[in-house]
């Protein structure tokens, strides 16, 4: 079920590390990580014209953050990912995931990576069942090497909405957290034989660190306790402000507060000048998130 693209790199010769010996700085890596709601189209019953508008603002967009990877959410498969690309193509897409919804249809919200330069390693996996919940979609995941000796591994993850009950979507993105760090520790250990290993996890992770309804959840905390650091880590909401503030939906309600669910986060890494991308015209309901990575530099 999976699209495997694993190329068993973590399981290469460990004597590739002489090459740490020689290897020079990494020039800072650019990331992007963006939810793009639906794309292409905007909506899950989106027609052509919707589609094509849609298209017409995210592709001057992409090209314009020109990003060395990204990592998408919500978008429909591989080939929408390529049109979105199609301005910088230079980047290719490298993973694309194929979740599937409850009823056993395609789902058309897909986690993708894509890079300037190949993956050495890649694929996707649905979230398994935990103890007690089984969280929605799940992450697709690759492996990089920047420069001999350095290794970068790279997960772009979508958790579950605020749709539906507040108790049950909290539990499944502890759950997806918990998985997440699981399999992270694991990549690690089999990709450093390599070199030095670096992560980078960004995407919508539908949860806030200023919403009182979020105070209790340990969705973040699980990545800080592993030993990531978040891109917002001191920075007040007014400069990370992922989702505009918008009307609600039901008209006696008020308006849905200005609000960060979208997060890049880093372990063994350096993020460099975190910031959110703000477009206008907007293409989605969530902004870019964008930064420059600067990797370990190697002992001699």
């Amino acid at each position: 079920m999976f699209i495997v693209r694993l190329l068993l790199a973590a399981f290469l010769s460990a004597g590739l590390l002489s090459a740490q010996e020689t290897a020079p700085a990494p020039i800072p890596i650019k990331v992007v990580f963006w939810n793009m709601e639906w794309f292409p189209g905007g909506d899950i019953h989106a027609d052509a014209r919707q589609a094509k508008a849609q298209i017409a603002l995210v592709q001057p967009a992409l090209a314009k953050m020109n990003p060395d990877i990204i990592g998408m959410q919500e978008v429909r498969d591989w080939e929408a990912a390529e049109v979105a690309l199609e301005k910088i193509p230079a980047v290719k897409v490298q993973v694309a995931s194929e979740f599937l919804n409850e009823d056993g249809s395609k789902s058309t919200q897909q986690l993708i990576i894509a890079s300037r330069t190949p993956a050495i390693g890649g694929w996707w996996e649905p979230w398994k069942a935990g103890d007690t919940i089984t969280p929605k979609r799940g992450f697709s995941f690759a492996a990089f090497e920047p420069s001999p000796g350095r290794i970068l591994l790279v997960y772009s993850i979508h958790l579950k909405s605020n749709r539906g009950d507040l108790e049950e979507n909290t539990a499944m993105r502890e759950e997806s957290a918990r998985q997440l760090t699981a399999h992270i520790a694991a990549m690690e250990k089999a990709y450093t034989g390599l070199g030095t290993v670096s992560v980078v996890v960004g995407g919508d992770f539908n949860t806030s660190i200023d919403d009182a309804k979020f105070a209790q959840e340990k969705t973040l905390s699980i990545l800080e306790e592993a030993g990531f650091q978040s891109s917002w880590q001191n920075m007040p909401l007014t400069e990370r402000v992922t989702i505009p503030s918008t009307p609600s939906k039901n008209p006696n309600l008020p308006p849905w507060p200005d609000a960060t669910f979208d997060y890049i986060f880093v372990k063994g890494a350096r993020l460099i000048n975190p910031r959110v991308e703000i477009l206008d015209p907007a293409p989605s309901d969530h902004r870019p998130v964008v930064a420059e990575v600067e990797l370990p530099t190697l002992a001699p």
